[in-house]
């Protein structure tokens, strides 16, 4: 393709802009150009001020066609000594480019320039490929330390047992500079490679080497080795000591269990033998990197020391450590519960709460006293915190508190007064499953507030038990509407026995308990809600009348074999009469007929392909897809000239699932039409199904 004169000047106009954008745009523009113009200036805006247009010039040499000589242009740039950036974003391209760059690069590691060759080894490590390996082996000899090291790391990289030996001969090799040595067993222990510690005797002695040293060690199985590890918790260089931990943990993840507690019980002594180790540790949990502060929260969580409580519960506001930091603590058990009830009133509010979260995975009476106390805590927070910790405990003696205090909440307007009540009924309904404690709420279901009345409504639902009927049925005439609705799904585990209470709420004032009375009769009661439900297909609420037509769906599902036969004449019949309501209860319909399957025939689903909401065609499109005959599948053909795309697409898009090779034809005459970008997209991915069937 002849690039335009005046685009081609713009181009170069552009790229000597002053603004960031304007070069980056020219950029992008660049592969337009001929290879021998455009690749000179990729390479030269690599070295660009603005990191978005470096980014862009690398964007466009990764994706650069195949014939492009982009290794030459990039590798010669490795050689700039002038900038940094250029060298860097170069070593960019040439690693996302992959594979194709590798044999360039292999080239290039004779280079006599000590830069490019360190540069062409962090390449090879980048893009990972073995056939790199032997050229990395011997650049292990190179003359300059740092070329060794770099290719020490891009050796631990890639792996493989020739890397590993080369590795182990580096790291070993007394004579080899401490920077070469350093990268060899960091490389060992990435590759989780198993060294002796007498093999590692001149490392270990070495402050430098040491923690790396400490790295491959934890890999081993050796006692030796395990000794040389707990010395190192009492070290006097930080680096070494987490190092140790960090080796330690590992080697205990491997260990069998009877082995794993042996040295996590030599780890607890050794540690708690270092108070220096363990105040280290501590406080390092508040500025440590992630992985730091993640091993440190493990180690403290084996020494398992009293001091140590508040310091992980501290850590714990931190979300990325906040379950392994509560799970640490909940293993101290009693020595957790005993430091929080000791510091309790110096806690903020965010550490209240973290404590009560803890406190629900103990088991401790401390720990059950603390959470029933912050209930009364003055922020709501904890307060909600204190009874999701109670629902954890499932501790019956806890219910008489969590209800008093669903009371005293039940006239807060706030928001978080909601958070809590809502916090506290699910306490409830957790806790209440014993018919002592189903007898306490009972009791107080007289005059109680509203939270109460829903709190005891739902703890009903979830019993769902015939025994407890008397109460369901007297709350299902509260005056509260969501506790008429929270009794109605109460009611519907009962059974056919609670059919006469759900038919009277289908009269209900309020919409939402029409709508949840019709749920329960169609999942209850089988066939005989069907004239209940049809009666409710007449009511004034469209939602009402689509839960009526979702619950007509339910029945075949629920009812027993010997009536889901009996029942599916009837159901179909109030099934396509709803298909001509409005959207709602037509989509209603469309999805209980889908969720048929097979059952019923589809011809009264392919009408609604003309109704005017396209969210109805769109879910009668699905359901024709999912077991429409050959005849349902070509009603489908004419909704790719359908006014809305969402239509043309899902229908091209049957048609391919379903291989209707005869949609071909009027699928052509419509890509020719299309100016919708996604539908033109399906379209072509469509036809090459249809041509492949």
């Amino acid at each position: 393709m002849t690039l335009d004169p005046r685009e081609r000047k713009s181009i170069q106009s552009d790229l000597a802009s002053p603004d960031d954008e304007v070069r980056r745009l020219a950029v992008e523009r660049l592969p337009l150009l001929p290879a021998g113009e455009a690749l000179p200036q990729l390479v030269e805006r690599l070295g660009d001020p603005s990191w978005r247009v470096r980014k862009a010039a690398v964007e466009c040499l990764v994706g650069a066609p195949e014939d492009w000589p982009v290794a030459a242009h990039l590798i010669r740039s490795l050689a700039d000594g002038e900038n940094p950036g250029r060298r860097n974003a170069a070593v960019e391209a040439l690693v996302r480019s992959g594979r194709r760059m590798v044999e360039p690069l292999l080239a290039a590691a004779a280079s006599e320039d000590i830069d490019v060759r360190k540069l062409v080894v962090d390449a090879l490590g980048g893009i990972g490929s073995e056939r790199a390996v032997p050229r990395l082996v011997d650049l292990l000899g190179d003359r300059d330390a740092n070329v060794r090291g770099a290719a020490a790391d891009a050796l631990g990289a890639i792996g493989g047992p020739d890397a590993v030996g080369a590795l182990t001969g580096a790291a070993l090799a007394d004579a080899e500079e401490p920077l070469v040595r350093f990268s060899a067993l960091r490389s060992l222990a990435r590759l989780e490679t198993p060294l002796a510690a007498s093999a590692l005797a001149s490392a270990l002695a070495d402050p430098l080497l040491r923690p790396v040293a400490f790295g491959v060690l934890g890999h081993g199985e050796d006692r030796e080795g395990e000794e040389v590890l707990l010395k190192g918790l009492e070290s006097g260089s930080r680096a070494a000591r987490e190092a140790a931990i960090d080796a330690l943990l590992r080697a205990l993840s491997r260990r069998e269990p009877g082995d794993a507690e042996r040295l996590a019980s030599r780890i607890r002594d050794t540690a708690r033998g270092s108070p220096a180790c363990v105040a280290d540790a501590t406080a390092r949990l508040a500025d440590a990197d992630l992985g730091v502060r993640l091993t440190l929260v493990q180690f403290l969580g084996i020494a398992g020391l009293a001091e140590s409580v508040l310091p992980l519960l501290q850590a714990a506001r931190d979300e990325a450590l906040a379950e392994v930091a509560i799970a640490t603590l909940a293993g101290f058990g009693a020595a957790a519960e005993s430091a929080i009830e000791g510091r309790w009133d110096a806690l903020d509010a965010e550490g209240r709460a973290l404590a009560c979260q803890l406190l629900g995975q103990t088991d401790g009476r401390t720990g059950a006293a603390r959470l029933s106390l912050a209930l009364d805590d003055g922020d709501p927070g904890v307060r909600a915190a204190a009874a999701r910790g109670l629902a954890r405990r499932t501790d019956p003696a806890a219910l008489p508190v969590l209800l008093r205090r669903l009371q005293a909440s039940a006239g807060d307007d706030e928001p978080e007064a909601e958070e809590e009540r809502a916090a506290l009924t699910d306490a409830l309904v957790r806790i209440a499953q014993e018919p002592s404690a189903v007898a306490l709420l009972a009791g107080a279901l007289e005059g109680a507030a509203e939270p109460v009345r829903l709190a005891i409504a739902r703890v009903l639902g979830g019993l769902g038990g015939a025994e407890h009927a008397e109460q369901m049925v007297l709350l299902v005439q509260d005056p509260s509407a969501a506790v008429r609705r929270a009794a109605i799904g109460a009611l519907a585990r009962v059974g056919p026995a609670a059919t006469d209470w759900l038919r009277l709420a289908l009269a209900d004032e309020e919409i939402s308990v029409r709508i949840a009375a019709a749920a329960a009769l169609g999942a209850s009661a089988g066939l005989y809600a069907l004239p209940d439900l049809e009666s409710l297909l007449a009511d004034e609420d469209a939602s009402v009348r689509a839960a009526a037509v979702r619950a007509i769906g339910e029945i075949e599902r629920h009812a027993p074999a010997a009536e889901a036969s009996a029942a599916l004449p009837g159901v179909r019949r109030l099934l396509e009469a709803a298909l001509a309501d409005g959207a709602p209860v037509a989509l209603a319909a469309v999805e209980a007929i889908e969720g048929l399957g097979v059952a019923l025939p589809l011809e009264a689903v392919r009408g609604v392909l003309a109704h005017p909401d396209p969210e109805v065609v769109q879910s009668a499109v699905r359901c024709i897809c999912g077991s429409g005959r050959e005849d349902d599948l070509g009603a489908l053909i004419p909704l790719l000239s359908h006014p809305h795309w969402a239509v043309r697409a899902a229908a091209i898009d049957s048609l391919a699932e379903r291989r209707v090779r005869s949609a071909v034809p009027a699928a052509l005459r419509r890509l020719e039409l299309e100016q919708d970008e996604f539908v033109r997209d399906t379209l072509l991915r469509a036809l090459g199904r249809l041509e492949e069937a």
